[in-house]
C-alpha cells in the first residue's frame, strides 16, 4: 500500500466509524420508544430497524469515504510526502492511481454492505406491509385480549383468544371523529392507497349530527399523500450506484487535494464534505421526483461539480490569504 493510500484508508475508516456511530445513535433515538413500549411487539420493530440501519449505512458510506480520503490527502500534503514524491517525478495522477486497488476494495465492501441491508426504506409500502404483517402475526399466541401497535402506519391490531384479529385506527385528517376496524389492511408501494377487507366505520356525532355506521366487505381508500421515497432502483442497482459514487468522489477529492497542495484539515472537510452532501441531496431528490432512472446520472455529475467548485474556492481563498500575508510582512519590514 502506498503512502497516500495508507493515509486515506486509515482516515476513511475513522470517518466511517464516527458517521456510522452518529447515524445509528440518531436511529436509536427514534426506535427506542417503540422498543420500550409494551404495546409494540419486538417483531414489529425489526423491519423499521432494518430501514433505519440501511439509511444510516448509505449516508455514512457516501459521506465517510470522500471525507476520509480528503483528510488522508491533507496529511499526505502536510507532511511533505506529496512534494517529495512529485520532486522525484511522480505526478498527482500517478499517486491517485496507486490508490485505485484500495478504492476498489472499499467500493466492493460498500456494495456488499448495502446489498445485505436490502433497503426496504426505498419502498415505504413494502416496509409498511411488513410492519402490518408482523403486528398481525403477534396476535397468534394471544392468551388474553390485548393490542399490538404498528409504528409508522398508525394502526393497532386487536388480539382476541380464539378469534381472528382486527386492525383499527383513525381516519386520516379527521382526528378523533371517526374510527375504523378491518380484517385486513394492505398498503400500496407509495402509501397513496389502501385496500381494506371487512371494513367497519363509525363516526362520533358532533353538534347534533347523527352517528354514521358503515359496513362493507371491501374498500379502496385513495388520494393519500405519498410517504418516503419511491423504489425506482432495485437493491443491487442502488448499492452499485452508491458504491461507485463514493469511490469516484474519494479519488477525485484526493486528487484535488494533492494537486492544490491543500494541507488544511478544514479544507479537507470542505472539499470532501460538500460533494458528499450534494450527492446525498441529489440522490434523495431523484428518489422522490417524477423523473426516470436516467436522472440518477445527476448524482455523480453534481457531486463531481461540487467537488471541483469547493476545491477551486478553497484554493483561491488560501492563495488570497498568502498574498495578504506577504503584503503585511513587507509593510512591517519597511
Amino acid at each position: 500500500m502506498g503512502t497516500l493510500g495508507r493515509h486515506c484508508v486509515r482516515a476513511a475508516a475513522i470517518a466511517l466509524a464516527l458517521i456510522l456511530l452518529a447515524a445509528f445513535g440518531a436511529g436509536m433515538v427514534r426506535l427506542l420508544p417503540w422498543l420500550l413500549s409494551a404495546e409494540v411487539p419486538l417483531a414489529v420493530t425489526i423491519p423499521f430497524a432494518k430501514a433505519l440501519s440501511s439509511v444510516a449505512v448509505e449516508t455514512a458510506l457516501l459521506a465517510g469515504l470522500p471525507a476520509g480520503f480528503a483528510l488522508g490527502a491533507a496529511v499526505f500534503v502536510e507532511r511533505g510526502e506529496a512534494r517529495a514524491l512529485m520532486a522525484l517525478g511522480a505526478s498527482p495522477l500517478r499517486l491517485i492511481v496507486g490508490c485505485l486497488p484500495h478504492v476498489v476494495l472499499l467500493a466492493s465492501a460498500t456494495f456488499g454492505a448495502l446489498a445485505l441491508c436490502d433497503v426496504d426504506a426505498s419502498s415505504p409500502g413494502r416496509m409498511a406491509a411488513s410492519l402490518i404483517k408482523q403486528g398481525k402475526s403477534s396476535c397468534r399466541d394471544a392468551t388474553s385480549p390485548r393490542s399490538a401497535l404498528v409504528p409508522m402506519v398508525g394502526v393497532t391490531w386487536l388480539c382476541f383468544p380464539g378469534q381472528p384479529p382486527r386492525v383499527t385506527g383513525k381516519l386520516p385528517a379527521i382526528g378523533n371523529r371517526a374510527w375504523f376496524t378491518a380484517a385486513e389492511l394492505q398498503p400500496s408501494p407509495d402509501l397513496r392507497t389502501f385496500e381494506l377487507e371487512d371494513l367497519r366505520l363509525v363516526t362520533r356525532p358532533e353538534g347534533g349530527s347523527p352517528q354514521l355506521r358503515l359496513h362493507t366487505g371491501r374498500a379502496h381508500v385513495a388520494g393519500l399523500s405519498p410517504w418516503g421515497r419511491s423504489a425506482k432502483l432495485p437493491t443491487q442497482a442502488r448499492a452499485a450506484l452508491v458504491a461507485s459514487v463514493a469511490a469516484l468522489l474519494s479519488l477525485l477529492v484526493a486528487w484535488l487535494m494533492t494537486v492544490g497542495g491543500v494541507a488544511s484539515r478544514a479544507g479537507a472537510v470542505v472539499i470532501g464534505g460538500v460533494p458528499a452532501v450534494v450527492a446525498i441531496h441529489l440522490l434523495h431528490r431523484v428518489d422522490g421526483g417524477p423523473s426516470g432512472m436516467s436522472a440518477y446520472l445527476w448524482v455523480p455529475c453534481g457531486a463531481a461539480a461540487a467537488a471541483w467548485a469547493s476545491a477551486a474556492v478553497w484554493i483561491a481563498i488560501s492563495r488570497l490569504r498568502v498574498v495578504r500575508g506577504l503584503r503585511v510582512a513587507r509593510r512591517e519590514v519597511w
